[in-house]
């Protein structure tokens, strides 16, 4: 079994945003913990702005997979990515739309942006956090006041608990579901390869049990 993380290829060439401000309609926020939300409330005071993604200066297309500073979220998505995952019935938990608040780059202001969206992902795999090296709790939750019992821990993913899903986001993270945190099976890497999605790239992350270059069982 082979899982994926979403990243970006060539960032010389594509736009970036480097942060965004608070906008209508951000359901996802839901999902921050409350220091975060207030941290975020306190930023937009301190710099007003347009609300939306603010993209920097670097870039001269726009991609269909760009990368956010300051996360969550790490990434936006086109509407062709949405698309392309809404017409093979790729289940999602919610997408939000995600206006353009500014442009640096005076190029790509005068080349119409695709829009873009914040996608969450339903819950669909557990962290092994013992095997990934954590002390844990009775409940296999990592213990955040311990002392990692190797400092050196790379997240493993259990398949036992994988809910078969192509598109999912990990259903423990610290407890708690990540939904912004998007997993994927090998057909999101052939769909986005067979529908041309620009700037998007994958990571392999470690599956317990899993072989890291071949995939096959250990």
């Amino acid at each position: 079994m082979k899982i994926y993380k979403f990243r970006t290829g060539d960032s010389k060439k594509f736009a970036y945003a480097y942060g965004y401000r608070p906008f209508d309609r951000m359901g996802f926020e839901q999902e921050f913990p409350e220091y975060l939300r207030e941290r975020r409330k306190l930023a937009s005071v301190l710099d007003p702005g347009l609300p939306g993604l603010h993209v920097g200066e670097a870039g001269s297309r726009w991609p269909d997979l760009m990368s956010c500073g300051n996360p969550p979220p790490s990434f936006v998505f086109s509407r062709k990515i949405v698309m392309s995952l809404e017409s093979r019935d790729i289940a999602l938990r919610r997408i939000t739309p995600i206006p353009i608040g500014s442009i640096e780059n005076s190029k790509l202001r005068n080349i119409p942006a695709p829009e873009y969206f914040v996608i969450e992902a339903l819950p669909g795999i557990q962290v092994d956090y013992a095997a990934s090296g954590y002390v844990v709790d009775v409940d296999g939750n990592p213990n955040l006041n311990a002392v990692r019992s190797d400092s050196t821990c790379i997240l493993q993913y259990d398949p036992l608990t994988w809910s078969g899903a192509d598109l999912f986001c990990q259903s423990n993270g610290y407890g708690a579901p990540r939904y912004l945190d998007l997993l994927c099976t090998e057909r999101i890497v052939e769909i986005a390869k067979e529908d041309g999605w620009e700037d998007a790239a994958f990571q392999r992350v470690r599956v317990k049990g899993v072989n890291p270059v071949t995939g096959q069982p250990e």
